[in-house]
Formats: structure tokens, C-alpha cells, sequence
């Protein structure tokens, strides 16, 4: 498979270690303009209390190029919910969504 694929409305990208980080970055930055791009981020909510999570929304805060993020909350109640929301407000915009 190519570096980067598209079924339907929802593409993924492959084989990272052909490009830079620099590389990938200006590629999408390029890509952005023409189509607006959005992350999805499924999550569960236990990865919430480790510090994975919080290191990956830290530099997805710095993103330029994403129009949308959406973050799919799994395993969670109201009150977690609630924790969820505030955990990921630097993500900006952002869609969060959960199921109990």
C-alpha cells in the first residue's frame, strides 16, 4: 500500500519512515488547503490517567493544519465525560463524543 489511502470520506497514511517529520508536515499543510482535514481519536477513558495521552494531545495542540478534531470517548460516564471535556479543551476545535 502507498503512503497514503483514501476509501470513502476517510483517508489514512502509511510507511512514515520514508519522509521527515518536516516532510509530512508541509504535505499536509499543502494538502489543507485544498481540503480541509480533520483527526479522528478514539479513546478510551482509562488512557486519560496515564501520561501517553497527555503528551499526544500536547502536540496535537500545535497543529496547524487540522480544521477538526474529533475525539470518540469510550468506557465513560457522565462525571468522566465531564473530566474528558476539560482534559482535551487545548484541542481547539474539538469534537468530543462518548458512549456509556
Amino acid at each position: 500500500m502507498g503512503d497514503f489511502a483514501q476509501n470513502g470520506s476517510v483517508a489514512t497514511l502509511h510507511n512514515f519512515g520514508t519522509k521527515t517529520l518536516k516532510q509530512m508536515e508541509d504535505d499536509l499543510s499543502l494538502f489543507a488547503g485544498y481540503r480541509p482535514m480533520e483527526l479522528i481519536l478514539p479513546s478510551l477513558y482509562s488512557e486519560l490517567e496515564g501520561s501517553a495521552l497527555k503528551e499526544i494531545v500536547r502536540n496535537i495542540s500545535k497543529v496547524k493544519y487540522l480544521n477538526h478534531i474529533i475525539i470518540g470517548l469510550d468506557k465513560a460516564d457522565r462525571d468522566q465525560y465531564e473530566y474528558a471535556y476539560s482534559f482535551f479543551k487545548e484541542l481547539k476545535p474539538a469534537i468530543l463524543t462518548f458512549m456509556e
